[in-house]
Parts: structure tokens; C-alpha cells; sequence
């Protein structure tokens, strides 16, 4: 019996010494605390609430089923169960379409000594940075009802029971042209890691090339087919822009929550309706990782290899590079339609060559083109560094709860948009008191932890600083004060903490704890002041004479303020984090006394006003793209350090350098050719993405994808192929400055990695 009671204490006591050593550095705990506070507040919280929302009326606050109900109504249930059957059917269809592409674009360049390999890689990857329905704005040019081919080259005349492009069959096709290159990526990448010794062998034992493939190779690429379709079929489902466009009087559970929402304001209908969706794409997401983690297929051995095993039949060969040079013909149609298209009066009605579109473009939707630039150049590095942190506690550290940080890490990759963008309207069209306070608590709670060793000494101290926080955000109503002098208090609290922490600092690092509290009340200062240079910015830009230049110094101004002017709560909870490293540098009898004014100081900011009401402010929609590129990241992050030797960071141990050293001075420096290798992806990712931010949108911070949708759904098809073509252009332009820029700082052989899509 003692020895059945002594197991549980081993493993809880085993779990808490990890937790205790990663406490021991500041470095590894807030890191950890950042990361696991980032997926909290912007992947499970969301995912949470939008469960809890499709099973509460919104307005009366009670428990209701209706719309859950409704699948087994008489009336409502035969319509609803056809949207699932239609969504399956889609997600089934472009799955399946997708691999089989995907594999014989693989299996050409890799096997059959394709000509020009290099070029036609490039251009296979096109879709992964264009608009998500640049494919079907194409598909409506050449194939709609007034297409380029279907109209004027073959005379259909489109009536009632003509099937046209419009319906399951179009959407299935644009799909398959749309996701089938993250196929062509992961299958590709299969074939190149198989040992060609074991079909070597089976060759000297005179099998057949056929019998080889099908009892060598094909077993071999089944982890990456069955990761292939499990992908295309979640991708599927969650694409919101191909079925507005394409599904005609099709309607699947994507266009069914958007309509609910944006159509018929209707969150717990949306909701519920995202939970439906969410049912087969999560447990799609699980099978995948679950299919993956136990299959194991080991092809790499360590020992030599003799390189790859081309496929020398000049019928096979010839078959699928005839069948690639096809579908690359193709997609290469379709892109140079759009690019046509761009450049014409009225596509199907006047052809001629004409320019206004982008004089268009550039005057109706510069504000578009600069905002989505902008914020998905600020998510950029976002994405990037949680990934980092994220794939560096994953795979160098052990902890309670690692493997739930990777989950839900990649979980906002695997969800539709849609759900998540619901999550966030939900989430943060008020306060999300729970979550602000439990994010709260971990960082006051570590502060006040590294403020005094003893537990009950943190407990106390920690619920000082939340009562003494609470009543000083009080501070401008009991004092009559203005917001901005309140804040000019708060900045000489933090330049008084400046001078303490200066004085009370241990040997050495005076300099330290006062640059960071300064650099807290400079920040406010900035906060303060700022409005006096933005706002007579925004009105001189305004006054200027013509069109595009107003609109860019008002915009100048905009961005301006988003990084002078974050909501209270952003700046109290970066406040609290570099207080922790501040008191750390502190002598031992300060430190108690230090952490209370400076964790009062942050906590008052966080309670502020409505704490963390994102919705309407350019930092969801950030936040929002940042989280659908964290997989990649993430994925990115775990590759390169794979490739690191661990007893590198090991050695730098040894010699006295604690955990924030050696990822400074050793791990860093290994992975930043990786990491910004890695960067333009997510980038490409960010300005490309719809369905979680079509939610977000405002008139002042407007996104380039949803005005191409809004412009193709008022008909104006030319505009919208000039936006695509643009959006395609700031892409490819930011690839190739990143790129230059890669060969000159690390080398010529560094290059953009695209393919962290598969």
C-alpha cells in the first residue's frame, strides 16, 4: 500500500522540482509565463468562449439549445444536415483532388530528373502567397457565366439546369488548385528523406519498379499522404473566401457562420453553427497527430545512402511530367488571367488595355494596402519570437504541461478562422476579467516569489499589490485628475522607483534597475505626449492637396499612436514583466518593498477602464494573425533546434553561463539564420489571411483581402484582380528584399523557407 502512495508523491514531486528549477531563472520563467499567457488569452480563450456562447443566449444570459435543436426540427433539420453533407463532401473532394496533385508534382520534380526543377518549384508555390480566392476570381474570369473561354471562345450560353462553375464541382476544382502545393511540400519532403538503399536492394533482387513502389516507396509516403489529405481536408472546411465566391446556391458550415454573423447578428448562431464545424476539423487535428506520433516509418538510418533513385521508364517519366507541365499550365493561366484581368476596362464586356484599375485601387483602397502591410509586418515578429519560445521550452526544457502548450500552440492553425474569429468578438468586445486576472496572478505571483523566499510572505505581498493596485486606478475620479495626469503620476512613481532601485541595487547593476524603471516612465511620457504630435499630424495631412497623400500622412500618424499608444492594460502587463527582472538586481532587503510600489504601480494599469477590450483596435487583428502563423513558427523553431547539438548549450553551463546567457550568446546566434528564413512566411500568411480577421475589420484599419471579397461581391472583378495582383507584388517584393538581405548578412546559401506551409 505505502509503495502504491509513494508513486503519485514521486511524479508530483518530480513534476514540481521542474517547475521550481525553470523558477530558478528569470529568463526561462517569464518566458514561460509570456508564451503560456499569449496561447491562454488569444488561442484557448477564444476556442472556450465561443463553446460556452453557442450555448447561451446572448442577450437573456440563459442556457439554450435552439440551435442545436434545430438539426432535428422538421423544418430547419433537412437544410442544416445538407450544409454538413455539402462541407464534408467539399472537405472530402479537395483533399483528395489536392494529394493526388500534390503527389505527381512531387514525385516528378524528385524522381523523373525534371527539366528546370528549380523554376518549376517556384512557381508550384505561388498559391501559398496570393489571396485565398485569387483562384477563384480567376476561375470566374475563364469559366464563369461571362468567362474568357466558356463564353466568348465557346459560345455557352449559361440558362436554368446548365452546369456551370458556380457549385460543389467549381469549389472542389478551385480548392484543389488553391491548397494542393502544401501537399506537393510535405509528400516532396518524404520522398527526398527515403534511403534509396532499400529500393536499391529490392532492385538487385530483380523486383519490378511497380513492385517496388507499391511495397517500398508508397509505404514509406504513407505518413505524409495521410498528413497531406488530414491538412487539405481541415484547410478545406475552414476557407471562408473560395465558397462566398464559388458556392452558388451551395451553402457549407464556413459561408453559414459568416452569413450568421455578419448578415444576421447572431453570435450564439454563429457559434453554435462554428461548434458543428469545429467537430470534424478537431478531431481531424487530433487523428493527424495521433496517426503521426505512433506510425513510424524509419527511412533515415545513419549510415551513407546513395542518393535518390530516378525513375529512368521514358513512359512513367514522361506521364508525370506531361501531367505536371499541365496543371502547371494551368496555374499559370489562372495567375496570368488575374494579371489580365487587372488591366482591362470591364473583363467579358470591353477587354481593351486600361490602367484606371490601379488608379482605383491605389485611391479607394490605399488605406487597405497600408494597414495590412503594416499590421502584418508588426505580427511578423510576434508570431516569430513566441514560436521561438515556444519551440525552446518544447524541445530543450521539461515540464509539467509542455506537451498542452504545444497543442494549443498549433491549435489556432488548425481551427477555421472563422471560429476564431468569433472567439475573438466574444472574447473581447468587453473586459475578460477571469483571464486578466489569472494572467495577472502568474506574473505578480512570480514577482512577489522572487521578492521573498518565504510562502507565505509572497501570498501577502501578493494580495497587497492587488488591493493596493485596485484603489490607485481609482486615483483619477477620487482625485478629480484627468487621465493624463494620472498618468504624469504614474511616470514620477516609476522615476522615483528609477532613483530606489538605483540606490538599493546590489554592486553593479544600479545602472541596470534604473534603465528599466526609466524606460517604464518614458514610456508613459511617450503615452502623454504623443497625442500633441499625432493629432496636429493627422490634420495637417488632411488639409494637403490631393488624393493618396493625405490619406498616407493620416495613415503615418495612425501608426504613429499604435506603438505610442497601447491600451493601459498591454502596457501594465509589460510593466509587471520587466519588474521582475528589475527587482531581481536588487538587494534582498529592498526587494519586498521595490516589487510592491512597482507591481501596484503595473496592476493599477491593468485594471484600468475596460482591461483588454480588444475589439475595434488594430492589436486584435494582430493578434489574430499572429496566431494563425504560430505553427509555423513554432515548427520553424523546432527544426533548427533539432539541428543544434544540446551539448553546445550544455558546455556553456558548465563554464558559469545560466539559461538567458547561453540562449543569448549560444542557441540565438545558431538559429537566427532559421528564424528570419522563417519570418517571410508568416508574413506571406498574414497578408493573405481572411477568415479570422474579417470579424476584425474597421473603417479605420480596413484589411486588403476583405476589400478584394467585398469588391468581387458588388462585381467589379478588374479592381478586385488589381488588389490581387498587388497584394501578390508586396509579397514577392518582400520575399526578395528578405532574401538579399539573407545572402549578404549569412551567405549565398541561405534561403526563404516556404516550405513551413506543409
Amino acid at each position: 500500500m505505502s509503495a502504491s502512495i509513494s508513486k503519485p508523491r514521486s511524479a508530483f514531486w518530480r513534476h514540481w522540482q521542474e517547475v521550481r528549477l525553470i523558477g530558478q531563472d528569470p529568463m526561462l520563467a517569464i518566458g514561460l509565463i509570456v508564451v503560456a499567457s499569449f496561447v491562454f488569452l488569444f488561442v484557448a480563450l477564444p476556442l472556450l468562449r465561443v463553446i460556452y456562447q453557442g450555448f447561451v443566449n446572448p442577450v437573456t444570459g440563459e442556457f439554450s439549445l435552439v440551435y442545436f435543436a434545430q438539426f432535428l426540427d422538421p423544418y430547419f433539420g433537412p437544410y442544416l444536415w445538407q450544409v454538413v453533407r455539402n462541407t464534408l463532401i467539399m472537405g472530402v473532394g479537395a483533399a483528395a483532388g489536392g494529394t493526388i496533385l500534390g503527389f505527381i508534382f512531387a514525385y516528378a520534380l524528385v524522381r523523373c530528373n525534371f527539366p528546370f526543377a528549380r523554376l518549376v518549384h517556384i512557381v508550384t508555390l505561388l498559391p501559398t502567397i496570393s489571396p485565398p480566392f485569387a483562384i477563384a476570381i480567376a476561375t470566374i474570369l475563364l469559366f464563369g457565366r461571362n468567362g474568357l473561354i466558356t463564353r466568348q471562345l465557346l459560345g455557352i450560353r449559361f440558362g436554368p439546369g446548365v452546369n456551370d462553375i458556380y457549385g460543389l464541382d467549381g469549389l472542389i476544382f478551385v480548392q484543389i488548385i488553391t491548397f494542393f502545393p502544401v501537399s506537393y511540400l510535405i509528400i516532396r519532403a518524404m520522398l527526398e528523406r527515403i534511403d534509396a538503399s532499400m529500393e536499391e536492394a529490392a532492385l538487385s533482387l530483380r523486383a519490378s519498379k511497380f513492385h517496388i513502389f507499391r511495397t517500398i516507396t508508397l509505404p514509406l509516403l504513407a505518413p505524409g499522404i495521410a498528413a497531406s489529405f488530414l491538412l487539405l481536408f481541415v484547410e478545406s472546411l475552414a476557407d471562408l473566401g473560395n465558397p462566398l465566391l464559388l458556392g452558388g446556391n451551395v451553402s457549407v458550415l464556413s459561408t453559414e457562420i459568416y452569413l450568421a454573423v455578419a448578415g444576421q447578428f447572431d453570435q450564439q448562431k454563429g457559434a453554435a453553427l462554428s461548434l458543428v464545424l469545429l467537430l470534424p476539423t478537431l478531431t481531424v487535428f487530433l487523428l493527424q497527430r495521433y496517426y503521426i506520433s505512433r506510425r513510424s516509418y524509419i527511412s533515415v538510418t545513419g549510415k551513407p545512402t546513395g542518393g535518390q533513385i530516378f525513375v529512368k521508364e521514358p513512359v512513367i517519366r514522361w506521364i508525370f511530367i506531361v501531367l505536371t507541365l499541365l496543371a502547371l499550365a494551368l496555374v499559370l493561366m489562372l495567375y496570368f488571367t488575374i494579371l489580365w484581368g487587372s488591366f482591362t476596362v470591364l473583363w467579358g464586356v470591353n477587354n481593351q488595355l486600361y490602367l484606371g484599375n490601379y488608379a482605383t485601387a491605389f485611391s479607394r483602397g490605399l488605406n487597405a494596402i497600408l494597414s495590412t502591410t503594416f499590421l502584418s509586418a508588426v505580427a511578423t515578429p510576434v508570431a516569430g519570437l513566441i514560436g521561438v519560445i515556444v519551440a525552446f521550452m518544447v524541445v530543450r526544457r521539461t515540464f509539467i504541461g509542455k506537451q498542452t502548450l504545444d497543442f494549443v500552440s498549433n491549435l489556432g492553425g488548425a481551427v477555421p478562422g472563422t471560429i476564431l474569429g468569433i472567439g475573438y468578438i466574444v472574447a473581447y468586445i468587453g473586459a475578460p476579467w477571469i483571464a486578466i486576472l489569472i494572467v495577472y496572478a502568474l506574473l505578480a505571483g512570480y514577482l512577489a516569489s522572487r521578492a521573498t523566499t518565504r510562502s507565505w510572505a509572497a501570498l501577502a505581498l501578493l494580495t497587497a499589490v492587488t488591493v493596493a493596485g485596485y484603489y490607485l486606478n481609482w486615483t483619477p475620479i477620487l482625485l478629480g485628475q484627468s487621465e493624463t495626469g494620472w498618468r504624469f503620476l504614474l511616470m514620477a512613481a516609476f522615476l522615483l522607483l528609477a532613483l530606489l532601485g538605483a540606490a538599493f541595487a546590489q554592486p553593479g547593476k544600479s545602472r541596470v534597475v534604473a534603465l528599466l524603471f526609466a524606460m517604464m516612465a518614458l514610456a508613459l511620457l511617450v503615452y502623454n505626449l504623443s497625442p500633441w504630435v499625432t493629432e496636429p499630424l493627422a490634420r495637417w495631412g488632411r488639409q494637403l492637396p490631393g488624393v493618396d497623400l493625405p490619406k498616407i500622412v493620416v495613415k503615418v500618424s495612425a501608426f504613429i499612436t499604435f506603438f505610442t499608444q497601447p491600451t493601459p492594460a498591454i502596457l501594465g502587463y509589460t510593466f509587471l514583466t520587466l519588474s521582475v527582472f528589475a527587482v531581481e538586481q536588487v538587494r534582498p532587503r529592498a526587494r519586498p518593498w521595490l516589487a510592491f510600489a512597482a507591481a501596484a504601480l503595473s496592476a493599477s494599469l491593468i485594471f484600468y477602464g475596460n482591461s483588454l477590450t480588444l475589439v475595434g483596435t488594430p492589436y486584435i487583428i494582430v493578434m489574430a494573425y499572429a496566431v494563425r502563423s504560430l505553427p509555423a513558427a513554432v515548427r520553424a523553431g523546432v527544426a533548427a533546434l533539432q539541428q543544434i547539438d544540446p551539448s553546445l548549450e550544455e558546455a556553456s553551463n558548465i563554464l558559469g553561463g545560466d539559461a538567458q546567457y547561453t540562449f543569448r550568446h549560444v542557441t540565438l546566434p545558431l538559429i537566427l539564420p532559421a528564424f528570419f528564413a522563417g519570418l517571410i512566411y508568416a508574413f506571406a500568411t498574414h497578408m493573405t489571411s481572411l477568415s479570422a480577421v474579417i470579424f476584425l475589420t474597421t473603417a479605420q484599419w480596413p484589411i486588403l483581402t476583405v476589400w478584394i471579397l467585398s469588391e468581387v461581391e458588388q462585381g467589379g472583378m478588374s479592381v478586385a484582380a488589381a488588389y490581387s495582383v498587388i497584394l501578390i507584388a508586396i509579397v514577392l517584393t518582400a520575399i526578395g528584399l528578405m532574401s538579399l538581405w539573407l545572402k549578404r548578412v549569412y551567405g549565398a546559401s541561405q534561403r526563404i523557407d516556404m516550405t513551413l506551409g506543409g
